[in-house]
């Protein structure tokens, strides 16, 4: 097995933890003066929200990380280990999970942590409309669809409060990714009591909301370009939590950052996929492949956008390998909507992308074929349709000209228009159906190949997507156990249904997270399922 690999309750995990200089601290006398633990991070912008189960953006999911806590955590080998849970009792083959919490577990106000806290904030996820992508965490619990459907109420769901201490937990399976998903930021719990008391306004800042995690948020409002994490005083592990206060600033921009990195006066900045050799070729810099993917979302209501051979067409129109090539955008072209490097199967070591293939791809031939009869189908020869963009990402104009260039070049007879508008305004005509195309870029919440397949931050697959087989395949996936061989072939037959057959969505490319790091801040590490720091074991070296 290779070393990168890490392994966690039969199902595979790449190992995305830096534990750069993760040993002990010298044991030697010294007479210098301590270090003072504090660090400085620059974070891309603005936090949203601090209600765990409304958050959905990286910024927030970033500091929620590591102010909250669940039922597990990854520890700074990455591997996942019982946190908010001192023990767990698995019953009925897998289905049935009992976990004993801590007793020395609190929030930051000193009330202790109790089962009701994860019943109400899993109940919360499932009960907002506005958390469309978080609430898919929850499938993989007793009702949850039903209830979602309004086929069940929410009393039915499977999480339960025997007692202050005991949280018991139905699945619809033997879920062999369960635990990943329950170390999930949207699987947090809430301080049921703190989270009534507040109502709408919970979360909205950080005197609104109490935490138990390592650090307490301080000084965050709405708008807030700067504010702290501080070493929080109740939580269970604060003996190895070494970091006594961290600065976060919203960047003003990449060049200013980076000189602001380079003269020490901050020690974490995020680059992204955009930089050039220059910079990666400087001491603090890194880079690591993460399960970011980025994809063209279509509007299903709409005619042309509706049509399946147009969206095929679009497909295969697209020359993801013109993008990647970029010597200043470092990304690995995408031909399935899962990505690779990301989830290893336990028998064979094999990537799930190395598995399933190349899905699609470029094909001019077909695009064309495809293109005339979505003409055919919808009477028009002559298209003009609108690509949302999101503003101000730095290769937002050059990603949008070439995909524009394909497509205009490939079909004859399409116009593609170009829109760049703020991120709120791309989310919220997304969620309106306001749009033909939009540009999107997601990262998952955990670790397994259905978190791209049943949600993949695609607006609306569950109610714009109707694929009996689909449907087939995900519930076998879901309740085949622990075949592993069997459930993978399953979802590939969903994932291929999803992207060849019907085209729901086009895949893009998976992206590369460069980021600069101060060589004596020790111990970070970052979620296997994306960019996201852990702070909780970091530490900085005299």
């Amino acid at each position: 097995m290779k070393a990168r690999k890490i392994f966690v309750i039969a199902i595979s995990l790449v190992s995305s933890i830096l534990s750069v200089g993760c040993s002990s601290h010298q044991t030697k006398k010294s007479h210098a003066k301590p270090v003072k633990q504090e660090a400085s991070m620059r974070i891309r912008g603005m936090v949203k929200m601090l209600d765990t189960v409304k958050s959905i953006d990286q910024n927030s999911i970033q500091i929620n990380q590591n102010v909250f806590e669940g039922l597990y955590r990854y520890d700074k080998e990455g591997h996942l280990v019982l946190a908010g849970a001192k023990s767990e009792k698995t019953e009925d083959g897998g289905r049935v999970h009992v976990y004993r919490l801590r007793k020395d577990a609190k929030w930051s106000n000193g009330d202790p942590v109790v089962a009701q806290d994860y019943v109400y904030a899993w109940k919360k996820l499932l009960s907002l409309k506005e958390s469309a992508s978080n609430w898919t965490n929850l499938l993989i619990l007793k009702n949850a669809n039903e209830i979602h459907d309004g086929q069940k109420d929410m009393e039915s769901l499977g999480v339960q409060a025997l007692d202050d201490h005991t949280l018991k937990v139905e699945l619809i399976g033997n879920i062999p990714y369960y635990k990943e998903i329950f170390a999930s930021t949207a699987m947090f719990p809430q301080n049921h009591a703190v989270a009534e008391k507040y109502g709408d306004e919970y979360g909205k800042t950080s005197a609104s909301t109490v935490f138990n995690g390592p650090f307490s948020v301080v000084g965050l409002e709405q708008g807030s370009k700067k504010w702290e994490l501080v070493k929080n005083k109740n939580y269970w592990g604060r003996k190895d939590v070494k970091l006594k206060r961290i600065k976060y600033v919203v960047e003003r921009d990449q060049p200013s950052d980076q000189k602001d990195f380079f003269k020490g006066k901050c020690d974490y900045v995020r680059i992204g996929c955009s930089y050039d050799e220059k910079l990666a070729s400087k001491k603090g810099f890194h880079k690591r492949l993460i399960p970011e993917v980025s994809m063209i979302c279509f509007n299903q209501k709409r005619q042309v956008t509706g049509n399946v051979h147009f969206r095929r067409a679009v497909t295969y129109a697209i020359d993801r390998k013109k993008i990647a090539a970029s010597k200043t955008f470092h990304v690995k072209a995408l031909y399935g909507i899962v990505p690779a490097n990301y989830s290893y199967s336990p028998e064979n070591d094999v990537d799930y992308r190395e598995d399933a293939g190349n899905i699609v791809g470029l094909d001019k031939k077909k695009a064309q074929n495809e293109w005339k009869q979505a003409q055919k189908e919808t009477g028009r020869n002559q298209v003009t349709l609108t690509l949302l963009f999101t503003k101000d990402m730095r290769y937002s104009d050059d990603i949008a000209r070439k995909i524009k260039e394909d497509l205009e070049t490939t079909l004859p007879g399409l116009q593609i228009k170009i829109k760049m508008v703020e991120l709120n305004e791309k989310l919220e005509r997304a969620f309106d159906h306001d749009y033909d195309m939009f540009y999107q870029s997601w990262q998952p919440s955990y670790v397994d190949p259905l978190a791209f397949i049943v949600n993949g931050g695609m607006e609306h697959l569950r109610e714009d997507y109707h694929n009996p087989d689909y449907q087939n395949n995900l519930e076998k996936a879901a309740t085949c156990g622990g075949d592993f061989s069997k459930r993978r072939g399953f979802i590939i037959a969903a994932e291929k249904d999803l992207v060849e057959k019907d085209a729901f969505v086009a895949p893009l490319f998976q992206q590369s997270n460069g980021y600069l790091l101060n060589p004596n801040m020790r111990c970070v590490g970052f979620v296997p399922y994306g960019s996201a720091c852990i702070l909780r074991d970091a530490w900085i070296k005299k």
